[in-house]
């Protein structure tokens, strides 16, 4: 009774409204060019669009054309009240015909059971799911004061309208729903907050997941200050310090827009894990943009075409940008915590610091993910102690200091483009496990002051196509770093393009096994560098600044091309402190001295392989060169610096200049650096080895100073 009194009520109010006689002007198109009630036009009838249309009708909302149209379910070119009647006895009748169909957007739906939210500036308006509004003293899973609403039981909430003063709250009962799980569905929702979260989840049995409407813009902010905190299991007192802040697991996920103002420190924070499965979101912060405790997860793995899904995440683009700290980051320490991922998607970043920061490993399987950090590869400063940087948070929240490794180009913050940092003992200074930086696949463009990619684990590159610039190293990892796959033998698995760095692959154990990859340096292409290396610094500090392992560097070159161009100067193009051992593979070594290995009885191993060395030092690259097996045919041609060179081959030869008509193109986002493999040579004049006498050759050691 209490139920039908309430829907004499609104209709009575609708009535009083006007709504009876008040409509649209005569449709340009009727009902049949869309879905009959389907207002929210999104493919499906369902309570939604009876709480779409009842808004509308009061005056709280508007529609498009093709919402009026659907909205039109008598057919006569008009919206008002009689639609909506008949709107509701369809849905109901519907139900009644199929009682297994579930309930929305709530698992519930007596008539005090919330399953929408319409917030109006100081007030909000509470519905049920047959559109019926409830008083506030009488919901049963919603208290409200104000603008201030706390849901207290699982289901699905529709959340919309605005407030400059609102709170959104989760806040279940563990003991009464253990595995309480709640979905808010934002429908453009505009919601701000001076002093506290907007949009706060104190606690949830199971996870609460963000669904953000298709054609909805949704957008949350909170304020410069905050006096709003909470205390931990240990009793300790934290900080609420972003416009959505969650304290357990929180999934983002809808094909609407979600915009995020974090305008006191952080954009989207969740203490457990947060997953971003799809949607549009763009979040701008003070400090860091999204972060998560225990892990990042962006892209549902169920997706991943390895995984036997379709491989589609066009509905995934994530835009941060941050003024002081890390764009996306996880920070738990305790093991197989403090992860991210990303599965697909576009991700787009520009971050004071680093770009993206694992606490323990960061894993990328596909996606196109574009990163600049701080003042990009351009930074042509020193540190804070030359770069007379007056900046409050050099060396703050995203800073951590930057390591000295012989690069007097160097930022004082840690601006990396993607960085795992490992786990260290108690004291943070000697490295345990994890660290690990794993890409399998995607497109990755990073442009940062600092190293592009880097790890205080291991690396491992084993598809992709990258496209690293750095003021300092394209990707350094502090022990062992792979490119490719062993025994793949092709070189378009991985592609990776390093424009501009000090140094461009660092490790201090390298193997190089399929891809290619082609380096214009400062210093050295390949660096395997030890403990005495001064890449290393010795800063074994927990934030991943560099500090290697004291064993002696090594170099496997095992297969893929490698194409390294070393500017004027003291550098090598594969310089290794220990052993470096050409087991197979394509490499063209342009350096002062273009294969060096350390001293104390080391040595430069030939196994196997094909070498073109030239001892040019410039980045002036105009001139081609091929390598042709013994049946004429072209194996892999690159561009690399004019110079006389020598080669050293193995069941081929060594060309320069010519034409090479067919082939493959590999690596095609380097532009006339590109690779060609296979395709026909024509005017080539062969190498003879002794061309090149500088620096080290294939079969010796390496001279004074070798291993820098």
């Amino acid at each position: 009774m209490k139920k039908q009194k309430r829907f004499r009520q609104g209709f009575a109010a609708l009535l009083a409204a006007g709504t009876m006689c008040a409509a649209l002007p005569v449709l340009p198109f009727s009902a049949s060019a869309g879905l009959s009630g389907d207002v929210d036009l999104d493919g499906s009838v369902s309570v939604t669009d009876i709480v779409l249309l009842q808004k509308y009708l009061l005056g709280k909302d508007t529609l498009s054309e093709d919402a009026a149209a659907n909205a039109d379910v008598t057919g006569d070119s008009r919206v008002n009240i009689y639609d909506l009647v008949i709107l509701k006895k369809q849905i109901i009748q519907t139900r009644s015909e199929n009682p297994d169909t579930p309930t929305e957007p709530s698992s519930e739906s007596s008539g005090n059971t919330v399953a929408s939210i319409v917030y109006n500036a100081d007030s909000v308006t509470l519905y049920n799911a047959e559109g019926t509004e409830v008083v506030i003293s009488d919901a049963e899973n919603v208290t409200a004061e104000g603008a201030y609403v706390t849901i207290t039981k699982a289901g699905e909430y529709a959340v919309s309208g605005s407030s400059e003063n609102g709170q959104l709250k989760v806040s279940t009962d563990n003991t009464a729903e253990p595995t309480a799980a709640v979905t808010l569905s934002f429908e453009d929702l505009t919601l701000s907050n001076a002093s506290v979260a907007p949009v706060y989840v104190e606690n949830v049995g199971d996870a609460v997941t963000i669904s953000v409407k298709k054609g909805t813009t949704n957008t949350i902010s909170d304020g410069s200050a905050h006096t709003d905190s909470y205390t931990n299991s240990s009793g300790e007192v934290k900080e609420i310090n972003s416009p959505i802040f969650s304290r357990d697991d929180l999934k983002i996920k809808g094909k609407g827009t979600l915009i995020v103002n974090g305008n006191y420190q952080d954009g989207i924070v969740s203490k457990n894990d947060l997953k971003i499965w799809n949607g549009t979101i763009q979040v701008t912060a003070k400090d860091d943009g999204i972060r998560g405790g225990n892990s990042v997860r962006i892209g549902d793995p169920s997706d991943l075409i390895a995984n036997g899904g379709t491989g589609d995440y066009s509905n995934l683009n994530i835009t941060v940008k941050t003024e002081a700290g890390d764009g996306i980051k996880a920070t738990e320490t305790e093991a197989e915590k403090g992860f991210v991922t990303i599965n697909g998607g576009t991700v787009n970043i520009n971050s004071y610091a680093d770009g993206i920061q694992a606490e323990q490993t960061f894993t990328m399987n596909g996606g196109d993910v574009t990163i600049y950090t701080y003042q990009g590869s351009d930074y042509t400063a020193s540190g804070s102690s030359s770069s007379g940087s007056t900046d409050p948070w050099s060396g703050g929240w995203g800073g951590m200091g930057g390591m000295q490794d012989g690069n007097s180009n160097k930022t004082d913050i840690s601006a990396k483009g993607i960085k795992s940092i490992g786990l260290y003992d108690t004291a943070g200074t000697t490295w345990q496990s994890e660290g690990n930086l794993i890409i399998n696949g995607g497109t990755l463009t990073i442009d940062s002051s600092d190293d592009a990619l880097h790890c205080g684990g291991d690396m491992s590159i084993t598809g992709g196509i990258l496209t690293l610039s750095s003021a300092d190293d394209g990707a350094h990892s502090d022990h062992t770093l792979n490119i490719g796959t062993a025994n793949a033998g092709t070189f378009d698995d991985v592609q990776i393009y390093i424009p501009k760095c000090y140094e461009g692959i660092e490790g201090v154990t390298i193997n190089q096994n399929s891809g290619s990859v082609y380096i214009i340096s400062g210093d050295d292409g390949y660096n395997a560098a030890g403990g005495n290396d001064n890449s290393g610094s010795g800063n074994t500090n927990p934030w991943g600044q560099g500090g290697m392992s004291s064993s002696t560097g090594t170099m496997n070159l095992n297969g893929g091309l490698v194409v390294v161009n070393s500017a004027n100067g003291d550098h090598d193009a594969f310089d290794s402190n220990g052993d470096l051992n050409i087991n197979g593979g394509y490499y063209c070594a342009n350096g002062q001295e273009p294969l060096d290995c350390g001293d104390g009885g080391y040595s430069i191993n030939y196994n196997g392989g094909s070498v073109i060395t030239m001892t040019a030092g410039n980045t002036s690259l105009n001139s081609r060169y091929s390598f042709v097996d013994n049946s004429g045919n072209v194996i892999v041609s690159f561009v690399s610096a004019s110079a006389s060179a020598g080669q050293n081959c193995t069941n081929c030869t060594a060309q320069s200049g010519g034409t090479v008509s067919g082939g493959t193109t590999v690596m095609e986002q380097a532009g006339d650096k590109a690779v060609t493999v296979g395709g026909t040579l024509s005017g080539g004049t062969q190498i003879t080895a002794g061309a090149s006498e500088g620096g080290s050759q294939p079969g010796g050691p390496g001279g004074p100073g070798g291993g820098r």
